[in-house]
């Protein structure tokens, strides 16, 4: 790795900002923060509330020790796995620290620094050096209230509401999708296949982008980057000036091919555990730097930010896969100029629809006892970052045995001639692919061109038949045929007939679609989304269920 001294600064990218936040100026009571902290001043300022009115002196809670984060959880998740107890509490006035190395109660319970809390962000610093390395000088840290405020920060800080169009995969998540309409930005579709992102749709869109016609050329790519080609999406956002929201929770849950074989994957599993080095009695004893190496080694995936020598990354990242999304919190990666104007986003719509322009005033930072918590575990006094990795790895570890066991009974139990799967490679879910072409109900009919009008002739009656209840489509390929496909409508029939007949739910297509102006994309409403997060039974059940409906929906045409 490069020494720091030799890395670039990032690119100034301020154009990339609305015109807004361009135009927020930093908060003067916020600016006053280390005036207030200074205690050879004799303050009347500020207005904190004082700590002995906190109705709180202690509390604790239980973790697993850092020698049983061995890559197995089995004995975690039955209980029987070795805990230690950690205390927060009060401590004497000018104390910060508890004896575990982390905030006291009388922190954790008082305002903050709306960049979150120093022993916190440090880790965090740590954990990004680690597992994606520092490519420019100026890389800094956000602190959010999970990936959903993240992204909808991120929306906030780089949309033009109105004027912006964010490039994003075919199918992506509703939610951010939602945040990006919600702060004004339009939205249009990239093709994706099996390995992601395709870079040569992206280059044509954004080459052949008419301004005119299309509005302002786009600047944003919001991408979810399960299985990506990385260097060459970021040559062409290089190319074009684009700027990467890199939405990446699933990092952690990066998984090894599926194999079929049960003895072989088991054999597999040990001999992957065994790469890394047993847990020491102590964090300061732990050697973070080698199990980062196994945990980026095991799948071998480098994301955006770890190319990034420009500062047009923005990543973001949350604890909800691997801690619990209840606790709230994540942290955006991106250039000093970026974070430092996450930290003055606080406009508060009013119901007219006007902006009320702030600083810091709606989310200020997420709550102090999250904080602390993480913190406490990242502290050398406990996990430290490499047994915060080894918990990482375990979790991920347990996910691919969760993927390999929907696959097994997903082989077992649902008739491939009607549904496919592609293993995935990252993530906690499986995309099922319904073949309706096989359907007896399924109809794809093309539409003539019609021929030049004779007006010597009379030809009223001998217009194209269109089959009843069908729209007609245009494709999405750009071809010039013409035709009706009835795909949406038997998709729609299947998911409420496995629903109200099967018994058992699954995601449709069409909830992740991001629509083309002008093409069809009913084609690529032949696919369910199912998770493969739940317990072995559960999974089992489902699939089970999941194939019965499918077999007899086919079956009754």
């Amino acid at each position: 790795m490069s020494p720091a001294a030799t890395l670039p600064e990032s690119l100034d990218l301020g154009h990339h900002l609305n015109k807004r936040i361009r135009n927020v100026q930093p908060s003067a009571m916020k600016a006053m923060g280390a005036l207030l902290a200074n205690k050879n001043l004799l303050s009347l300022g500020g207005g904190t509330p004082h700590p002995s009115l906190f109705p709180m002196s202690h509390t604790t809670f239980t973790l697993p020790t850092l020698q049983s984060l061995n890559g197995n959880i089995d004995d975690w998740r039955a209980g029987v796995a070795p805990t230690e107890e950690v205390h927060l509490k009060k401590t004497g006035p000018g104390t910060e620290m508890d004896e575990g190395g982390v905030l006291d109660l009388n922190v954790i319970l008082q305002y903050g620094l709306s960049n979150g809390y120093k022993e916190l962000v440090e880790k965090l610093e740590q954990i990004n050096l680690l597992l994606h390395g520092k490519t420019i000088s100026d890389a800094s840290i956000y602190v959010t209230l999970g990936n959903t405020d993240g992204v909808s920060k991120a929306f906030q800080l780089l949309v033009e509401p109105d004027v912006d169009t964010v490039l994003t995969e075919e199918y992506s998540f509703s939610s951010s999708l939602n945040s990006a309409r919600a702060k004004g930005a339009k939205l249009y579709p990239i093709k994706v296949d099996a390995d992601g992102l395709d870079p040569e749709d992206l280059e044509n869109v954004l080459s052949g982008w008419d301004e005119v016609a299309q509005g302002r050329k786009p600047h944003l790519l919001y991408t979810i980057p399960c299985g990506q080609r990385y260097e060459a999406i970021y040559a062409i956002a290089q190319k074009h000036d684009v700027i990467i929201i890199e939405d990446d929770p699933y990092f952690p849950l990066q998984f090894t091919a599926y194999q079929s074989d049960a003895t072989e994957r088991a054999d597999n599993l040990k001999a992957a555990r065994a790469k890394l080095a047993s847990p020491p009695a102590k964090a300061q004893d732990d050697d973070p730097a080698a199990v980062a190496k196994v945990f980026n080694d095991y799948a071998g995936v480098k994301s955006f930010l770890s190319r990034d020598v420009d500062g047009r990354v923005l990543r973001i990242d949350t604890f909800s896969k691997v801690f619990g999304p209840g606790v709230r919190l994540g942290w955006i990666s991106a250039n000093s100029l970026f974070v430092e104007r996450l930290l003055r986003i606080g406009g508060e719509l009013h119901c007219d629809g006007s902006w009320l322009i702030g600083l810091e005033t709606t989310t200020q930072i997420p709550n102090g006892f999250s904080q602390a918590v993480l913190a406490s575990y990242l502290s050398d006094k406990h996990w430290g970052i490499g047994g915060f990795i080894r918990w990482m790895w375990g979790v991920r570890l347990e996910y691919q045995q969760k993927r390999d066991f929907f696959l097994d009974k997903f082989a077992e139990y649902v008739p491939s001639e009607f549904v496919t799967t592609v293993p995935c490679g990252a993530g906690m879910f499986q995309w099922l692919k319904v073949d309706l072409t096989s359907h007896l109900r399924y109809i794809r009919t093309p539409i003539q061109t019609p021929a030049p009008v004779d007006l010597t002739s009379d030809t009223v009656g001998q217009e194209p038949v269109i089959p009843p209840g069908l729209q007609v489509k245009v494709p999405g390929n750009g071809g010039g045929t013409r035709y009706t496909t009835n795909t949406a409508e038997l998709m729609d029939e299947l998911w409420n007939y496995l629903v109200q007949e099967g018994g058992v739910l699954v995601l449709p297509a069409k909830s992740f679609l991001v629509p083309k102006p002008g093409a069809d994309q009913t084609e690529g409403f032949n696919f369910f989304r199912a998770t493969f997060a739940g317990d072995h039974e559960g999974i089992d059940k489902a699939l089970a269920a999941f194939g019965v409906g499918i077999k007899k929906w086919f079956e009754r045409g």
